[in-house]
């Protein structure tokens, strides 16, 4: 509803760049909720009187003080209804008839209670007329209210501060929430230099002794917080955008600007629509005000930052995101402010379908990922613990949960459904909204609906939840027939998430010598999944990744490179820096740092505390190739909070900080043999740098504990292995790559079930017996390789 982009612009622009603003809204759920409940004050008067129509005289020549005249038509739902209560906020009410006759009325606070001269009941309309002036106020967190600022004279219809957030009440009487929604007619007075602009289209305006009167009708019901009017030194921009007009109300000095920066305002209707559905509204308008933090989304006349329209396409993303409010928010409205995430979430999220639209793939995924990193990195930190994105508390009803995060609900949702039926259900969603109001659960019912897919799982894991998922394979073996059998054995963890996802479609990437690729996507849920992919038989890869095309933001950042130079690179989506020293030709290095806790169950024998991360190194590593790579730890808890657990876990001190290796999931987490550690601050700031001094594959993590140095040797290799059958009751073959002569089962918990020794072998016929059903692993060890392998024991 209230897009209202809290751009915190305080900034000076000429130090700052757009993206360096920060927007602001808040509210939060804890429990993890199919429907949530409305919390117990929501507004019933709704239910009880509707209002048809709100016809508004306002005069603004006496300003700051103005003088208005008000007429409500409503209709009754119930029987008997004695008396209404309105909402009016700083005015003061001179006179209130219905249907001609006086009204006994009083005023307490925000409230206005009028008493009927005879009941109203069901289908029964009648006329309130006011009279009322005053100063109207602005909200106490400076952002909504009325504003005036000569020659400029504006309302913003929410309060960042206000109890209800809606603050239509700043200026006019009406219900103000979400739910009630009526059309609107504007007749504002003003200086002649000065004309209005209010929502819907201009009827008629006259002009006499210096003053100017400007009649406006918008026809299409909205509620009252997107009720407006603007006025100042203005003239109007106009265009024609695919049949829909377009005015902008702007300083005559401005339009030049005005005309550069909106130059993609075509693309922008172009691709809303596409996704959306058909615009629904009488016009698109803008007016363009001298206030320095965001927007608001008012049907059909913006209000929107001057600063912004400066001529460049700095802020293009700002006009963007009001825009798309239009279906968003305007069309389809929140019901109450704790489902926030329909309305501002979803505008941000717009912002980054336009980048896509004018800019394309790349810019959209740059654009995509670094608002994901700033959610998992800081959402928690500044709104107090990890939240979902239905059921937000009303102090951060904008903040990041709802803004950031409800984008990355909105693109887990396209990649949950693809692209055809994310626009297909999104616009049936939406067609069945118009000019109404909806909760999550409603939503997703009207998803389930129009897709034919069951949406019940997404919305539990990422719209009634906190937190985030991660996947990662394990191991992974292949078996030749007709086509090549791939078991690949799954790894889901959690972040700050109550509960395991299910029934994620989750992408595979296959790459093979030649680095040409593959891509299939299978249904995984729980925590452990065993997934059968057939590839082409002479399709062998040598990698298989996990989301590389990140249709699903999951709790983890990646970059992927082709080293050809020993200039240092800094991969810093991946959040570690390489450098090549030896290259006998170019290098395929995939960096994934995993915002999860690295599993080690089984595999910390040297009992270190572990941070809550950790990298994976991959790559086609020629022989003779040769580097270093550097990541940093982060104990400082500011807002990335990277290592602070670490730190608080087992003292602040960074004498005992080390880089931990393992060549992959399930070997012993043992420090790295050759690396530098260099402080980069004072001993009590816990901030420093990791550098190995040879390239390794494999993963990689910051611990605390004794300096031992005596990981395996630089150069011995991972030993590829498989397991059949698998799962595996109580006996099974293990085949290797190379020879091992030790095998030992690890369960999930990180104990030592069982050893097997013998001489050198690439096959082995084992048993076991006795031991619970659940997923183990098999660690080998030979004379120059080691490897690891995931095997499920059904039980006896």
């Amino acid at each position: 509803m209230h897009h209202i982009y809290f751009l915190l612009l305080f900034l000076v622009q000429s130090q700052l760049s757009a993206q360096q603003m920060l927007r602001s809204k808040e509210w939060c759920a804890e429990s993890r909720l199919s429907n949530p409940t409305p919390p117990p004050t929501l507004d019933q008067r709704s239910d009880s009187l509707d209002i048809l129509h709100t016809s508004i005289t306002l005069s603004l020549l006496n300003l700051p003080q103005i003088q208005a005249h008000c007429d409500l038509t409503i209709s009754g739902k119930k029987d008997n209804v004695p008396a209404i209560r309105l909402d009016l906020e700083g005015l003061t009410v001179d006179a209130v008839q219905v249907n001609g006759l006086t009204a006994v009325f009083s005023q307490s606070g925000p409230a206005l209670y009028i008493q009927f001269p005879t009941p109203v009941s069901t289908g029964q309309t009648a006329v309130i007329s006011m009279d009322y002036h005053g100063n109207p106020i602005m909200d106490a967190s400076g952002w909504g209210g009325v504003y005036n600022q000569a020659p400029y004279n504006y309302n913003l219809g929410v309060g960042f501060a206000a109890d209800p957030h809606s603050f239509g009440r700043a200026w006019f009487p009406c219900f103000d929430n979400f739910v009630e929604r009526c059309s609107f007619d504007f007749h504002v007075t003003s200086a002649s230099n000065r004309p209005a602009y209010c929502n819907g289209t201009l009827q008629s305006e006259s002009l006499q002794n210096g003053q100017i009167t400007r009649n406006w009708t918008l026809a299409e019901a909205i509620p009252s917080y997107l009720a407006c009017y603007a006025t100042g030194p203005y003239v109007s921009w106009k265009r024609t955008i695919d049949g829909i007009p377009v005015e902008i109300a702007a300083a005559a000095g401005d339009t030049n600007k005005v005309k550069a920066t909106f130059q993609h305002l075509p693309q922008a209707v172009q691709c809303f629509q596409s996704w959306y559905g058909t615009y629904k509204w009488p016009k698109i308008g803008y007016s363009l005000v001298p206030f320095n933090s965001g927007a608001m989304e008012h049907a059909t006349n913006i209000a929107i930052m001057r600063s912004a329209i400066d001529g460049s396409l700095n802020f293009e993303t700002l006009w963007a995101h009001e825009l798309s409010h239009h279906w968003w928010g305007d069309l389809a409205t929140c019901t109450t402010p704790e489902d926030m995430w329909l309305n501002e979430g979803w505008a941000v999220y717009s912002e980054h379908l336009f980048t896509e639209f004018v800019y394309g793939k790349t810019a959209f995924n740059t654009a995509v990922m670094e608002n994901f990193l700033n959610v998992l990195q800081n959402a928690h930190v500044s709104e107090g613990g990890y939240r979902a994105v239905s059921g937000i508390p009303h102090d951060i009803t904008y903040g990041d949960h709802v803004y950031k995060k409800g984008a990355v609900v909105a693109h887990n949702l396209r990649g949950y459904l693809g692209d055809t039926l994310f626009q297909q259900g999104i616009q049936a969603a939406l067609g069945q909204t118009n000019f109404q109001d909806w909760s999550s659960a409603e939503f997703r019912d009207k998803l389930t609906a129009a897709t034919g897919q069951n949406m019940t799982n997404f919305f539990e894991d990422w719209v009634f939840s906190p937190g985030f998922s991660h996947f990662s394979i394990d191991s992974f073996s292949l078996h030749p027939a007709a086509t090549l059998i791939c078991t690949l054995y799954v790894r889901q963890k959690l972040r700050g998430a109550p509960h395991f996802h299910q029934q994620v479609p989750l992408e595979f990437t296959f790459v093979n010598a030649q680095h040409e690729r593959l891509h299939q996507t299978a249904i995984v849920s729980g925590e452990n999944s065993v997934v059968v992919l057939e590839l082409p038989i002479e399709f062998v890869p040598e990698f298989v990744w996990v989301n590389t095309r990140q249709h699903l933001l999951l709790a983890r950042s990646e970059k992927e490179v082709v080293l050809k130079t020993t200039a240092a690179q800094n991969l810093s989506a991946a959040k570690i820096t390489v450098t090549a020293t030896v290259l006998p030709d170019s290098v395929l290095l995939r960096a994934e740092h995993h915002f999860v806790r690295p599993d080690t169950a089984g595999c910390n024998p040297n009992g270190y505390a572990i941070t809550n991360r950790y990298w994976s190194v991959e790559g086609d590593f020629p022989a003779g190739f040769d580097g270093n790579f550097s990541i940093f730890y982060d104990g400082r808890g500011q807002l990335d909070q990277l290592d602070r657990e670490l730190f608080n876990q087992t003292g602040s001190s960074e004498e005992n900080v080390l880089l931990l290796y393992r060549p992959g999931a399930g070997f012993p987490w043992q420090e790295f043999p050759t690396y530098f550690k260099n402080k980069l601050a004072s001993a009590t700031d816990k901030y420093g740098l990791l550098r190995a001094d040879h390239f390794l594959p494999g993963q990689y993590t910051i611990g605390k504990g004794q300096s031992i140095t005596a990981v395996q040797e630089p150069g011995r290799k991972l030993l590829m292995a498989t397991v059949t059958p698998n799962p595996a009751r109580n006996e099974f073959r293990l085949q290797a790559e190379g020879k091992f002569d030790k095998v030992v089962l690890v369960n999930s918990e990180g104990g030592t079930v069982r050893v097997w020794e013998m001489a050198p072998t690439q096959q082995a016929d084992l048993q076991v017996d006795s031991l619970p059903a659940g997923q183990y692993w098999l660690l080998l060890y030979g004379k120059k390789s080691t490897g690891a392998v995931s095997i499920f024991l059904t039980g006896n």
